[in-house]
């Protein structure tokens, strides 16, 4: 079942059910009279005359656009009932019975007619409500023997209502208790549905919630816990996602990072100054790449870079933007003036290789970028095994 949530989208859902009711009731009006003008124009019916007809057509045409009008203006939603049903089913229950008293010849088979209108309110009102559609019903019928009684009294089979009176009485005693075990049968499901409804709730939000914390968790997993930024396990996950998605016209760029004599700083400050240093790298590398980057921690003071979509030329200008933005970070609350650098190796990933072989390429590039002096980017392209290196002045040299 479809659960509508928007308040007024649900009020006009239900006024169209009520509406759609409505209509339902009115067809059986409209059943019934075309069947009495079928008997009517067979002439089976002795004491029902056209002008009877039209006044049953005109009264029920009145009461059901009554009903119509009430809806349409939505003057039934200042009720308490707005379906209006148990003004509906006492309408309904008078209008039969005046059809009744026109038709002598087939008034058993009318009490039916009765039986139909309780039907019609099973699930819609009270228990009491009920019973007392069930009496007015059992009070109208007795006022159309009354009424037989006495305009007609040589014309009436006294014996014969009171037997047919009985046998509705007995028919909406039975209709009473069952209505009574339907409505205690929908309520007990309504409650079902509604603890269902509250079980689904609470496992629903019980699963979110366990999707965070397995999101959490995952994001832990994948995230150095010093820095922030990804472990090596993570990184190495993300980059083989994003390289099996290129093909062989996007390049991508891939740095490996050292900060240059960090155990010093370890020796000489103590662990924490190591630690703060990482930290402030890890910033102001995040500061110089864009969203599409992957940036994670290889080990130690060693980082590893991999660049999307990017070709030579960005890869070696974005290194060094990272290499010239460490360099000139002091760290005032290490030391006064205190400045240290990195040195970067730095290629290109060719499409088809491995991670791994790529990576093995741009670790020979740093450790050039080591021996040649540090606080140096040097790349080594991916199909030829020149190299270039940017010393810390920013020119180019050739290995």
């Amino acid at each position: 079942m479809k659960t509508i949530k928007c308040p007024a989208t649900r009020e006009r859902h239900e006024q169209y059910l009520r509406m759609k009711r409505l209509g339902i009731s009115a067809l059986s009006h409209g059943m019934l009279l075309l069947i009495l003008a079928l008997a009517l124009s067979l002439d089976l019916l002795t004491d029902f005359s056209l002008l009877s007809f039209v006044l049953l057509t005109f009264s029920a045409m009145a009461t059901q656009g009554a009903f119509w009008l009430l809806f349409h203006c939505r003057i039934n939603l200042r009720f308490k009932d707005p379906s209006l049903t148990l003004m509906q089913m006492a309408v309904a229950i008078i209008w039969f019975s005046i059809l009744i008293s026109q038709l002598p010849e087939i008034r058993g088979s009318l009490t039916l007619l009765y039986i139909m209108v309780m039907l019609f309110g099973i699930f819609q009102i009270s228990m009491f409500e009920f019973a007392f559609v069930g009496l007015l019903s059992l009070v109208c019928f007795g006022g159309v023997i009354a009424s037989d009684l006495y305009f007609h009294p040589e014309e009436i089979n006294l014996k014969l209502s009171l037997v047919q009176w009985l046998i509705l009485a007995s028919a909406q005693t039975w209709i009473a208790l069952f209505g009574s075990y339907v409505r205690r049968l929908s309520e007990r499901l309504k409650r079902q549905r509604s603890v269902l409804r509250h079980s689904n709730h609470k496992m629903q939000r019980a699963n979110e919630e366990l999707e965070q914390a397995m999101e959490q968790l995952d994001e832990i997993a994948g995230t150095d816990e010093l820095t922030g930024v990804l472990n090596r396990r993570r990184f190495f996950e993300e980059s083989r996602l994003r390289l099996a998605g290129t093909d062989e016209y996007q390049s991508s760029a891939l740095c490996m990072i050292d900060l240059d004599h960090f155990k010093r700083v370890n020796d000489r400050f103590g662990h924490q100054a190591g630690d703060l240093v990482l930290e402030r790298f890890c910033q102001i590398t995040r500061e110089c790449l864009r969203g599409s980057d992957l940036f994670g921690r290889y080990g130690g003071e060693e980082f590893i870079l991999l660049l999307p979509q990017t070709n030579q030329e960005s890869g070696v200008q974005i290194a060094e933007r990272i290499r010239l933005a460490f360099e000139q970070y002091t760290f005032d609350s290490i030391e006064p003036g205190l400045r240290l650098s990195a040195s970067i190796g730095a290629t290109l990933h060719r499409w088809g290789e491995t991670l791994e072989e790529t990576l093995k390429r741009a670790d020979k590039a740093l450790y050039q970028a080591k021996s040649f002096g540090r606080n140096q980017t040097i790349y080594i392209s991916g199909a030829q095994s020149s190299s270039r290196t940017l010393d810390n002045a920013g020119k180019t040299a050739k290995d």
